[in-house]
């Protein structure tokens, strides 16, 4: 059973894994053998894939409270069969790439998985850093700590998966230990964008997004200023969208925001609207939370612009012209 931290902030989520991990316990296997996670919250996601593998390495009932030795081996972050893979974790002695997920690292899990094992293994596979957590980092991490859960190194924090970090040599030597596993194994990938791992792997794996939890967002600021951008959302007229970007303009000017952040607010928002309507059980709402989660996707591809450099004003154009009917 999911904690309860975990279960108020990703109800969707955790229901549907408490279910899938009870079948697992029966020899029925209602997940995939890969699993992808992505949004914009990468320590939730850390945080998730960490407690599937508590559970799964559970010597008695999988509560959240279990004191196990499996159980408590995970959540010190010091488990032989439950690791983390990234540019910083679990390298080989004789690989001295720092930049990458190396083929060396890939092809060390494969030469594991020839032996047998007591253990369920779980490779959790994500880009990190090794830096102090900012003011807003340290404020989110504070969400999570009655899990328990130690990350792998000092200073560590969990960044999301990109094609730059698991490179395309690196994730192809995965593709037959993936499509067949030992029994009793599991990979999971951390990422913002699906696109941003290679279709091979996206193929192979059952892809679940994770919103961002409820008090954080990665711009670190507040989302008001947004209220009266999607005043008239999702039925916002094309008419309006040259005022909406110049108000946006003068909001990045008096708050000192970039657009990167306003974006993150943009995808926050847009979550909540979803749980606010996730229960509501009526048709007005199924329509509109699938209108969300196309417009999420295009938010993604605004990201991508930004990164590119691309002027703002434009940027935003586009996006709520997108958003238009």
């Amino acid at each position: 059973m999911f904690h309860p931290i975990l279960k108020r902030k990703f109800e969707y989520f955790t229901n549907y894994f408490d279910a899938a991990l009870k079948s697992e316990q029966t020899g029925r296997r209602n997940f995939a053998q890969s699993i992808v996670l992505y949004g914009q919250d990468s320590i939730a996601q850390y945080y998730l894939a960490t407690e599937i593998a508590r559970q799964l390495n559970c010597q008695k009932d999988g509560a959240y409270d279990c004191d196990c030795i499996n159980c408590n081996w995970i959540r010190n972050n010091q488990h032989p069969a439950v690791l983390t893979i990234s540019k910083n974790d679990n390298k080989p002695s004789d690989d001295t790439s720092s930049k990458v997920i190396s083929i060396k690292q890939t092809l060390a899990i494969n030469s594991s998985l020839v032996n047998t094992s007591d253990y369920y293994r779980v490779f959790i596979f994500c880009d990190s850093e090794l830096e102090p957590p900012s003011e807003a980092q340290q404020k989110h991490l504070s969400e999570f700590e009655g899990l328990r859960f130690k990350f792998p190194q000092e200073n560590w924090l969990p960044l999301p998966l990109n094609r730059d970090v698991l490179i395309e040599a690196s994730a192809n030597s995965l593709l037959k230990s993936i499509e067949e596993p030992p029994e009793r194994t599991l990979f999971l990938f951390l990422t913002e964008d699906k696109e941003d791992i290679i279709e091979t792997i996206i193929s192979r794996s059952q892809c679940f997004y994770v919103p961002p939890a409820s008090s954080y967002n990665n711009a670190g600021c507040d989302c008001e200023f947004l209220n009266s951008i999607f005043a008239d959302y999702p039925a916002i007229k094309k008419v309006n969208v040259f005022n909406l970007v110049e108000q946006l303009e003068s909001v990045m000017q008096e708050k000192g925001l970039k657009l990167e952040q306003v974006l993150d607010c943009m995808e926050f928002y847009l979550v909540e609207m979803i749980k606010r309507n996730i229960n509501t059980g009526s048709a007005g709402s199924k329509v509109l939370i699938q209108k969300i989660k196309q417009d999420m996707l295009k938010l993604q591809h605004a990201k991508k612009q930004a990164q590119a450099y691309i002027k703002p004003q434009l940027v935003l154009g586009d996006l709520l012209f997108s958003f238009t009917e």
